[in-house]
């Protein structure tokens, strides 16, 4: 038998490697997201030990908002903590550490590396085994007017030792330093990420990062055989409120874990990805061994006769199974590494170049592998083995036997059962009280389970749509398009089963699409409608701008106003949330809030906060009511509630003055600038007076109204792109699919195209016929598929809050061109099929059996 099973699969190449080629694709996105989440994982690891190196003890802010988490700074330390430390017995030296994120340096040709790149102040501390700062050329940083570069700012920009240049910091704006020399992070080599290090003396570096009199964290070098636990103690005991000493250890798998929040994510969504292939790719095996098996009746039959058992028949098919699922999951280990490379180039892209750093292939991946690529291969080929088991020896002298299921009342019945879980849990996600996550995993739920319903109770209505859908195929094809139609129609199983692939990535795509245009149309009305002012100054890469750049705007005629924006994580009145600071007496001229009570002028701008009608009732709050706010860094006040308004489009509930920003907050940076004109102004005389006062600035990013809600639509549109190229390995699966199934019915057909040929029919009208059977059948799986995308976009929408899509859109164009990709498809998938028919020997094919 185990030869038999051999010889079944080197006699059928073709068929192999397609079905070899659907697994495959599954496997390698498994592998690409294990092993690329890996190498980000050692990459970090490897920075974090570099960065943590000789420190024994670190001491820092405790984080109870996590600060660290949203800006990627740390909470201040204040300097005289280090002077403490040092004088404690068991600790051999100590230094303050600056790591601001983000400041940049502006070359010589006015270029910087703004945008998404790294670019980190650091100070020199005067203690080498602890910042692990190396000079290699030029001189270390001393006083105010100084500073040096890293090597790759050198190799990227326009920098010359000895030369001049502007610094700009999110934090306190622009300064004029001399570069003094080149430094490198690493005491063997360069361990920095990828980015740019801006190194300064101990007193500039924290003015200009904006700790003043403070450092980010302190590092301590024991002395020779302390234990660093028992140090901690030690300098806990000596360390203010709001103040934690951890071990070097510690800190080392904190620092590496902080990146988890990105890659967890992302390996995630490849993961679903991934999924998502081999679900799709489970039905394509499925129908392509119940397809071989309905040809090889007698064949198996034979096999019985000879004294097979119906135990060797089962084994044999799984047999099979089992080395295309071991060929796929080797190929895949394969194609995963490469594909993670791949990925691993397009982020460095983005964010700049990581350490050098392999990809690896652990165990755990290599697990995943093999038990998805082999356990969704096997799993496919049960059924079919099952009913190939029950071939009894005497389909060994019969002309034609079915294999097919008897049980389709039974069948039906599993269907409709899955089909009401399925729209139980999609209705229960929609209408229960859970938060947005529950609703999601619901109707995610819920999909999936009518995904399978619809694959097993679509041979039911397979046949009559087929028909319907096909019904232009006789009249515009003739002879060859009645056939392809009555082809399509009469196999209702064998079309439903090869459609379904195609139905499930379309319905995918569709959903994605429905959801991003519902997305894009929301943001368009959001800013339409809550923003009045004329432009938008975005903190370019998301590093922030400097708040003095707002003084400088306010000085152009031009400008009427000049409002900026920033978030900051606080308690306020008892619950830790994200709040949006605002210029409050000038907010109504560039935002649409339609102040009910009150007036966001009133009261003291750095005590003062404006709610939502909703929020003053479900808080019993009103005008002149205090409110009490607590901040990170441990300052807290009392503020007052100067106005309500109505529209909560931008603000959300409640929001207040950047003074107060200004004084308690620990984000130092701005987020963005609203502007409005003065009367008379226009967009075209107002820019090129605003571009200059940015100057060369790497930070701000001057947008119109107009500008900023195309360049949030194309940001949609990216996400869109990326994961409708995703999603497309599921549409190609889908096409392996209708070839495999094509090319098999050719051969189970051969006599049949043996006399059509023979009663006249041309090798031309052979390749239509076959062209429009494929086109027939990915109609069917199209129009299917999007039926169900476009229902489960619908119902996404719904389950989304209105603040974030409040309008469904239908994007009609898409669809359409959805249809039609699918009847090209359908015809690129027949060319093999179509060619192997046509080329028949026309008496060996009227021989055949």
């Amino acid at each position: 038998m185990l030869r038999h099973t051999l010889r079944s699969i080197t006699s059928n190449k073709a068929r192999f490697l397609l079905t070899t080629l659907v697994v495959v694709l599954g496997v390698t996105f498994v592998v690409a997201s294990f092993a690329l989440a890996d190498s980000l994982r050692d990459t970090f690891g490897q920075l974090s030990a570099d960065v943590n190196e000789g420190i024994d003890v670190q001491i820092q802010a405790i984080d109870e908002f996590d600060v660290a988490g949203q800006t990627g700074n740390n909470l201040p330390v204040p300097a005289s903590v280090l002077d403490d430390v040092r004088q404690l017995d068991g600790v051999n030296n100590a230094a303050g550490g600056i790591f601001f994120f983000s400041t940049f340096p502006i070359d010589g040709q006015g270029r910087s590396p703004g945008g998404q790149d790294l670019s980190t102040a650091v100070n020199f501390s005067g203690v080498q085994s602890l910042d692990k700062l190396v000079v290699l050329a030029g001189e270390a940083p001393v006083g105010p007017d100084q500073f040096a570069l890293s090597p790759a700012a050198f190799e990227e920009f326009d920098f010359e030792i000895g030369n001049r240049y502007a610094i700009e910091s999110t934090a306190t704006g622009r300064y004029e330093m001399e570069l003094v020399g080149e430094i490198r992070f690493g005491l063997e080599d360069d361990a920095s990420l990828g980015g740019i290090l801006v190194t300064f003396d101990n007193e500039t570096a924290q003015l200009v990062s904006g700790y003043e009199d403070s450092y980010q964290l302190i590092g301590v070098e024991g002395e020779p055989g302390v234990d660093p636990e028992q140090l901690v103690a030690d300098i806990q005991a000596i360390l203010p409120d709001g103040i934690e000493a951890i071990t070097g250890q510690q800190a080392e798998e904190d620092f590496s874990e902080s990146f988890e929040v990105f890659i967890g994510p992302f390996q995630t969504v490849l993961l679903v990805f991934a999924f998502i292939v081999l679900f799709v790719s489970t039905f394509i095996i499925n129908n392509t061994f119940n397809i071989i098996l309905g040809q090889r009746v007698r064949e198996l039959g034979m096999l019985r006769a000879l004294g097979a058992t119906g135990r060797q028949v089962r084994g044999s098919v799984v047999g099979e199974a089992l080395i295309v699922g071991i060929a796929a999951t080797a190929l895949g280990i394969g194609l995963g590494l490469l594909g993670a490379l791949g990925l691993k180039a397009i982020l460095e892209a983005f964010v700049g170049d990581f350490p050098s750093a392999g990809v690896p292939l652990r165990l755990r991946t290599i697990i995943w592998a093999v038990g998805l690529g082999v356990g969704f291969t096997v799993l496919a080929s049960l059924l079919p083995a099952w009913k190939a088991s029950r071939i009894p020896p005497i389909a060994a002298l019969r002309e034609e036997i079915s294999i097919g299921s008897r049980s389709s009342r039974a069948r039906t019945i599993f269907g409709v059962v899955l089909a009401i879980v399925g729209i139980a849990a999609a209705v229960g996600g929609l209408t229960g009280s859970g938060g947005v996550q529950a609703t999601l995993s619901l109707l995610g739920f819920g999909a999936a389970v009518i995904f399978l319903a619809v694959a097993i109770l679509a041979p039911l209505f397979a046949g009559p749509v087929v028909s319907f859908l096909a019904a232009p195929l006789p009249k515009l094809f003739g002879t060859p398009g009645a056939i392809a139609r009555e082809n399509a129609r009469r196999s209702p199983r064998r079309t439903a089963a090869t459609a379904i692939a195609l139905t499930i990535g379309l319905a995918l795509v569709t959903l994605v699409t429905v959801v991003a245009a519902s997305l894009k149309q929301s943001v368009n009305d959001t800013l339409e409608s809550a923003v009045a002012g004329d432009f938008v100054i975005f903190a370019d890469g998301g590093n922030g701008i400097p708040p003095a750049l707002a003084d400088e705007l306010r000085t152009l005629d031009e400008l009427d106003a000049v409002v900026r924006e920033r978030f900051e994580t606080v308690r306020f009145n008892g619950e830790i949330t994200d709040l949006e600071g605002s210029t409050m007496e000038l907010i109504e001229e560039v935002v649409r809030i339609d102040v009910v009570e009150g007036s966001t002028a009133a009261g003291d701008p750095a005590r003062r906060v404006a709610i939502s009608t909703e929020y003053a009732e479900e808080a019993q709050l009103g005008v002149g009511d205090f409110v009490p706010i607590e901040f990170a860094e441990g300052g807290m006040a009392d503020l007052e509630v100067v106005a309500i308004y109505a529209d909560d489009t931008w603000y959300g509930d409640r929001f207040l003055d950047i003074a107060v920003l200004d004084e308690f907050g620990s984000n130092r940076a701005d987020g963005d600038f609203l502007l409005s004109l003065a009367e008379g102004v226009t967009v075209e005389v107002a820019r090129p007076a605003i571009e200059a006062a940015l100057g060369d600035s790497p930070l701000a990013g001057l947008r119109t109204r107009e500008e900023a809600i195309g360049e949030f639509q194309g940001f949609i549109d990216i996400i869109l792109t990326m994961a409708t190229i995703f999603l497309g390995f599921a549409l190609l699966i889908a096409i392996i699919g209708i070839v495999n199934t094509l090319t098999l019915s050719v051969i189970e057909r051969t006599r049949e195209i043996g006399l059509l040929r023979a009663v006249g029919m041309t090798r031309r009208q052979s390749r239509k016929m076959i062209r429009w059977e494929a086109v027939a059948i990915a109609l069917f799986g199209a129009v299917l598929g999007i039926i169900l995308g476009m229902i489960f976009g619908f119902a996404i929408v719904e389950a989304v809050p209105d603040d974030f899509i409040g309008t469904l859109v239908v994007p009609w164009v898409r669809i359409v061109f959805f249809l039609v990709a699918a009847v090209l498809l359908g015809m690129v998938a027949a060319f093999l099929p179509a060619r192997r028919a046509s080329k028949m020997n026309v008496l060996e094919a009227i021989a055949h059996e």
